[in-house]
């Protein structure tokens, strides 16, 4: 039985996002024009092979059928995917990149101006969560497949991993009073992580209908502020 993905998402004419490392002026042109045809030719492949996925199935798709739609050797596939199924982690790649430009872009913006960095969190979280909705039958696919193959699991690659930003963020909110100095950021960090991939799981799967962004939102709250009844409202209860 085949996975069908029926979403609406460009292929063969979406631009590609270029990583920070190609926009340094200060990089040689030959080689920054090699690394720039090497994403092009990645971003082809994928997607060449997105669409091949929507059109007939995952497991229907040959490597062949990729390559011969992208117009490359059939070996040029594997310069840049080990197999068929990390075509599924570049997703995610590719939506750590997004947020890497939205980072630098409106909100990084938000972010910086938010007084609270326990708001800035919720922010980043919810730019991720917008991102991975317009691709959700691509992810629920890649996460199923993430549950089967063991290196496409989230703790094998590290590839797009969210704690250093969280790091960096559970640091500001201690210099600004919110988290414990005594927190161990990393570990903070590592318990989001975990959480986050947890709630993703579940909202990919079919019978759970929610909105991620306010759903990750919720476990900022419950990890970072708590469960209990501030102090001012136990007394007035009492």
């Amino acid at each position: 039985m085949h996975t069908i993905i029926t979403t609406h998402e460009p292929t063969m004419n979406r631009v590609p996002l270029a990583p920070a490392p190609l926009m340094r002026s200060t990089m040689p042109k030959t080689f920054s024009k090699r690394a720039t045809n090497k994403e092009l030719r990645k971003e082809n492949l994928y997607a060449a092979a997105v669409a091949l996925f929507r059109q007939q199935g995952f497991d229907a798709t040959r490597v062949e059928e990729i390559t011969q739609a992208a117009g490359v050797a059939k070996g040029t596939f594997f310069n840049y995917f080990p197999t068929k199924e990390d075509v599924l982690l570049y997703i995610g790649e590719r939506h750590m990149s997004r947020l890497s430009v939205a980072m630098s872009n409106g909100t990084g913006k938000q972010v910086a101006q938010e007084r609270s960095a326990i708001a800035g969190l919720k922010a980043v979280l919810r730019a991720l969560a917008d991102s991975l909705e317009e691709d959700k039958d691509l992810v629920r696919l890649a996460v199923d497949k993430a549950m089967k193959i063991s290196h496409l699991a989230p703790a094998a690659g590290g590839r797009f991993s969210l704690q250093g930003l969280v790091v960096l963020l559970i640091r500001r909110a201690q210099r600004t009073g919110e988290v414990h100095p005594a927190v161990d950021p990393e570990l903070v960090a590592q318990m989001l992580e975990g959480l986050y991939y947890q709630q993703l799981v579940i909202w990919c799967q079919e019978d759970f209908a929610f909105d991620l962004g306010e759903r990750l939102e919720q476990v900022v709250d419950l990890l970072l502020v708590g469960i209990g009844v501030p102090s001012a409202q136990r007394a007035h209860a009492v």
